[in-house]
């Protein structure tokens, strides 16, 4: 996945990026992508981005179910296909780009979960014309 320096990342935050790793192989997939992404930062105990969902309204297992359902429709790695080489999508890496930007902007010193969650947010905004 991009270049990550966990230096830069708060321990949730790489905690949720290896959640990512984990769900891909759980689910035979071979290139992360943004659903991996969402569904790490929603499932975390004790993250914000629960807690933010919860006081927006948004029913976490109504979203979690969805998720798998999303990740259930991802290619899967079948056969003899080596599953020791992980590739990220181009919009995971971009997600992550645009995590990293948010930080930055809001002078913060990390990337933390909240961060991930805009970078995805953004990623997800329709252009404007």
């Amino acid at each position: 996945m991009m270049n990550l320096d966990p230096n830069k990342f708060t321990e949730m935050a790489m905690d949720a990026i290896q959640e990512v790793q984990n769900m891909m192989q759980r689910h035979g997939h071979q290139e992360g992508d943004t659903w991996h992404l969402l569904a790490a930062v929603v499932r975390q105990e004790n993250g914000i981005v629960p807690v933010l969902l919860e006081e927006m309204g948004i029913t976490l297992s109504a979203v979690q179910l969805n998720l798998e359902r999303e990740l259930d429709k991802l290619p899967k790695v079948s056969g003899s296909a080596d599953t020791s080489r992980v590739y990220v999508s181009q919009a995971l890496n971009e997600s992550l780009r645009l995590a990293d930007e948010s930080s930055k902007k809001l002078k913060d010193e990390y990337v933390s979960t909240e961060h991930l969650f805009l970078g995805i947010v953004e990623l997800s905004k329709p252009a404007t014309l």
